[in-house]
């Protein structure tokens, strides 16, 4: 009986494999590495794919760059990566990583399935480094970086982690995690939850739709704004902070553990007013959805 099995299972194995069923996968990795002196900036340019940037522990930029691609056959599989170019580059202090799919549009009907490819780029770089970057597609993350960190991406979420140095993010569509001794913060997302954490300077958070989840735990040196179409926003401060909050739902509810000036219409209600004693300026504003400053 268990040998009747194994016998189909090979036979369907190969029939499969006749048929072209059975997709072949292949996993290319590409390495690269440049010296550099700290403070010199990351450029990615990618068409498609996660994004990971690290510091590592020596003053280098290593890059990897992996890319995985599905389709009906080998000859295929060959012919996606012959199209899809990168570029690795230095110029100064700076490194400069690419890629670009050079589609071949309207050839694609002549396979049974449209091919599939998977890009995964990691960097390392130095502690002090500045990282700027530009994605069609995919997730980024940034982590540990001791500079600047700018960027936008088309669809995909974005984590930039225990960050020192101003960052500026957008994505078309996806959820953004900022956190560390942000000097200034802007970040804006079409679609997507924002959740920032510890932040010094003037912070601009923007969704379309989404909740907004902001944490200060130092005095701010410039006024901040939050905003969302659609969702909740929520501002947590530290007991030391002082600001000039003016919050405001157009439906919806809204909450403040200080104690403000609230007004109320048919369907908005908003809050205003000096907080431990004042200071910058906090704007908070809701389209549809829930407004809330309290005590971290």
């Amino acid at each position: 009986m268990h040998a009747a099995i194994v016998f189909l299972l090979i036979l369907s194995a190969s029939v499969a494999s006749e048929a072209g069923l059975l997709t072949p996968v292949e996993r290319d990795v590409i390495k690269k590495e440049y010296a550099v002196r700290p403070g010199g900036t990351l450029h990615l340019d990618m068409d498609r794919g996660n994004i990971e940037v690290e510091v590592g522990d020596e003053n280098r930029v290593f890059i990897e760059l992996e890319r995985v691609v599905k389709a009906d056959d080998k000859r295929t599989v060959d012919n996606v990566l012959r199209l899809h170019e990168y570029t690795f580059n230095k110029k100064g202090n700076d490194v400069q990583v690419s890629t670009q799919y050079n589609s071949e549009r309207g050839r694609w009907h002549r396979f049974r399935r449209r091919p599939r490819l998977r890009v995964n780029l990691t960097v390392r770089v130095p502690e002090v480094y500045n990282v700027n970057f530009e994605n069609g597609a995919g997730n980024v993350e940034v982590t540990n970086v001791g500079g600047s960190v700018e960027g936008s991406t088309g669809a995909g979420n974005v984590i930039v982690d225990d960050i020192t140095g101003d960052v500026k993010i957008s994505t078309g569509a996806g959820n953004i995690d900022v956190s560390g001794d942000v000097g200034s913060a802007s970040v804006e997302t079409g679609a997507g939850n924002i959740d920032l954490y510890g932040l010094e300077g003037a912070v601009r958070a923007v969704t379309g739709a989404g909740n907004i989840d902001a944490v200060i735990l130092h005095q701010p040196d410039a006024d901040s704004k939050f905003s969302t179409g659609a969702g909740n926003v929520m501002v947590a401060l530290a007991e030391d902070v002082g600001i000039f909050v003016d919050a405001s739902t157009s439906l919806g509810s809204a909450d403040c553990d200080f104690p403000v000036r609230f007004q109320k219409s048919f369907l908005s209600t908003s809050f205003s007013g000096k907080v431990n004693g004042g200071g910058a300026k906090i704007a908070m504003s809701v389209g549809m959805g829930n407004v809330t400053l309290k005590r971290h």
